[in-house]
Order: C-alpha cells, then structure tokens, then sequence
C-alpha cells in the first residue's frame, strides 16, 4: 500500500464534531466544514510537503460593474496531487465563487478566492471523513460525537404539576409531549408553572441540539417558546371565560346541564374525540368562512359543459379569488363552475384568475352560485341525466329544468313535476353555425 499504516489509521478516524459548522440555506440546514480545516487536516496526515495543490483552470462565469457592490462569479477546477511513497495519487475538484466588492477587482479577488477553497474541498473530500465525507450521511456516523453526548439525548424529561416526570428516549419525543402539554393548559397559571419548570431543558435543548430544526430553519426550542407566548396571551384574554369558550368549541356529550353528573352515567366527556362535535367556525367572534364539500354537487356541474366554449366533458373547477386562502384548503363547493380540461389548464397557469374571467366576459362567481341554488333546490341526482355526461344538453346553464321551491312547500320539487319539465332550447350560434359560449358579452356592431 502507497501510504503508511499511520496514514491510514488517520484517513480511517472520524470527524470530530467541534469542526462541523451549520448554516441555513433556501429553508434547510446544512452542515459543512471549514477551508481552514481541510487545510490543516492535509497537513496533519500527508505532511507540509506531501501534497500540492493546482490550479487547473479559472473562469469567470459573470460579473455586473452597473450594481452596487460590484459583483462577479468564478468556476475554478483544482487538482491535488498527494506524495505516497513512489506513487503520486491525484485528485481534483470543481467549486464556484460568487465575490462583491466596492471596485470590480475586490469582487474578482472574494470571488477567486471562494471558487478555490470550494475546489480544494471538493477535491480532498475523496480521501474520507477527516475532510467532510461524512456530513453526506444524514445520519452523520462518520462524525465523532463529544463525550456525554450520547447521553445527554436520552436525558429529556417532561416535568408536569401534579405527575412523575416523564422521560424521553429522544429530543423528538420530548419536543412533541411539550407542545401537547402546552396546548393543553387550562388555565394562565398552570402554563407558567409548566414552562417554569421545563425551561432549563428547552434550553438544554438549544445548546445540545443546534442542529434539531425545521425545513424553514426553525429551532425546536425557539417554536416552544413561541408556542408558549401564544398560549399565554390567548388565556390572559379569555381569564374567567376560558371555561365557557372551551363548551363551545369542545360540548360536553352529556345532555344533563349540570356539572355535578356523576361519571357513570353516559361517557365522559374527556373520553369524546373532538371531531364528533366540530366547532362552527362561521360562528365565532372571528368568523372564517365555512367550506362545504358536496359530492353530488361536483358531479353535477362536471356534467355541464364548459363555460366559456361548451365542450363536454368538463372539471368542476373551484374558483380560488371567491374565498381567501388557507393552507392545504379549496374553497367550498358552491363556488364551483364547470370548465372543459384545455381551459381548465388554461386557467390554472394564469397567475391572477379574476383578470382570466374578465377577459372572457364572465361573471363566474354569479354562475356557481346559480349553479349551486339550482341543485340545492331539489335533489341533485334528480337533477342528473341517467345517460351521463355526453347526454346533457349544451344549454342547461343558461335554461334551468327546475322551477323555485314555493314558500308554502318543503322546499323539493316532485318527481312528476321534474319530468314534465319542458326540453331547454338550443344554444345561440354564431355566423359559422358553432355555439356561441354562454355568459358572454357579445358586442354588435
């Protein structure tokens, strides 16, 4: 073998972790080492004059002198040729530079400079963990953990009033029994108690893991902490009417009103899933919109042909200016129109929808909400033709089948009355004989 038994023990050993540095980067958290190090670990193992390091080429791939600070980017290839014995061994490496500077010539001198020692890096990391090999593991085993860290992991323990501390086997475990615990105070005091007594961990927990955050680049620690304000305020204001507000959001599955039931007759209430009785958000002293979903509803408008052109099929496109935004959410149902797949895409590709349904003429959000009085005036699978989607007519938007409910009746049209209907006529045409799309402003001259 070209290199010494102790060069090989060396090039064999860990990465200690005090070398490894983090920083965040487009929301996640990278971990790397520095130049300086990888210099001084080629040294340590090859000897000062057991390598050389090479400049193969250098390039400046772009500059701007019109900004301030000037600025530029270099693409530099470095070859390192490592003294083993009689044999040379020869690695190289490609790293890119991106430097500013008040003249153009400090910005080509960072951007240089950073292009090369990302380079060197490159090129060195193939000889193994001493030289950052090991930070391309996730679980990072090539990297030799401080003694007592180990066991610091397994030393996270929830501590509550009134109950045994609960221990963790990982700050994962114990990150997520803290938050549950703080979402569950009742009261402004048992959450001060409950944060007073589990500061000194959460804290631990920044300085052990510096490493333990989120894909935005959030620290465990720091979302605990915010979690634990939030939920402060949140009791401060409710004060005596905490009580009453957590009847409404979460009611009690007994029927009997008073508090003083005993727990064996009917279940009781800690033991009811919330989402046997949801909360109507509508209701609340800060509204937010309710989003109805109605499967029969969908099915029905996918059954009309498109809006703006009347082909068939269609998609049931829910329109996303009718409701604001939430996370993971459509709108409700009932705004809904139907659209044929090429301007569904269409759609959905244009940044600014409102604008998208100026263009065309269309006063869509009146449409879905006639669209959704129709089927929520009589059944919706009366509505619906046995035949199915190629059997509808291309004027049933514009000639509804159903006649308005009478203030005097239940509110469903009668079977009969649905047959009887009269057959909707025939949509307009232009000059060349092709249907004219339906809700649209049509200019005569």
């Amino acid at each position: 073998m070209a290199f010494t038994q102790t060069q090989v023990r060396k090039l064999a050993g860990k990465l200690p972790e005090r070398f490894v540095k983090t920083r965040t980067e487009r929301g996640m958290t990278l971990s790397y080492v520095e130049g300086w190090h990888v210099i001084d670990e080629a040294n340590r193992v090859f000897g000062f004059d057991g390598w050389d390091r090479e400049t193969v080429s250098a390039e400046c791939v772009w500059q701007d002198a019109r900004v301030a600070p000037k600025a530029c980017s270099y693409a530099v290839r470095v070859r390192i040729k490592v003294r083993a014995g009689k044999t040379i061994v020869s690695r190289e490496g490609t790293g890119i530079g991106h430097g500013t500077g008040t003249t153009l010539g400090d910005a080509h001198e960072s951007a240089l400079k950073e292009a090369e020692t990302d380079a060197t890096k490159r090129a060195l990391i193939t000889f193994g963990n001493l030289f950052g090999l090991a930070l391309y593991d996730k679980a990072q085993t090539g990297v030799q953990r401080a003694k007592g860290h180990e066991a610091a992991l397994v030393a996270w323990t929830l501590a509550r009033s009134g109950q045994p501390p609960q221990p963790f086997e990982s700050p994962e475990q114990f990150c997520s029994a803290a938050k549950e615990a703080l979402r569950l105070a009742q009261s402004a005091a048992d959450l001060e108690a409950l944060w007073t007594a589990n500061a000194p961990t959460v804290a631990q927990l920044r300085a052990i893991q510096p490493e333990l955050r989120t894909r935005s680049g959030s620290h465990y620690a720091d979302l605990l902490e915010s979690l634990y304000r939030e939920q402060r305020k949140a009791l401060e204001q409710q004060g005596p009417q905490s009580a009453a507000v957590a009847d409404v959001v979460a009611p009690a599955a007994s029927p009997q009103p008073s508090s003083e039931a005993p727990m064996t007759e009917g279940p009781s209430p800690a033991v009811v899933p919330m989402t046997e009785a949801p909360a109507d958000k509508s209701a609340l002293t800060i509204t937010m919109p309710r989003r109805i979903r109605d499967a029969a509803h969908l099915k029905y408008v996918a059954a009309l042909p498109c809006l703006v052109c009347g082909r068939t099929p269609s998609h049931a496109h829910h329109l996303r200016f009718a409701q604001p935004r939430s996370l993971g959410s459509k709108v409700s149902d009932e705004w809904t129109v139907p659209l044929c797949p090429i301007h569904h895409r269409t759609l959905h590709d244009t940044g600014r929808e409102e604008a998208w349904w100026q263009v065309k003429g269309i006063d869509a959000k009146a449409e879905a909400e006639r669209l959704w009085g129709k089927t929520h005036a009589a059944g919706v699978s009366a509505m619906l033709p046995a035949s199915g989607v190629a059997s509808r007519d291309r004027s049933e938007r514009s000639t509804p089948r159903l006649e308005p409910a009478s203030a005097t009746g239940t509110g469903h049209q009668p079977a009969d009355v649905l047959r009887d209907t009269p057959a909707p006529q025939s949509p307009p045409t232009d000059d060349r004989g092709l249907p004219l799309p339906l809700n649209l402003k049509v200019e005569t001259s």
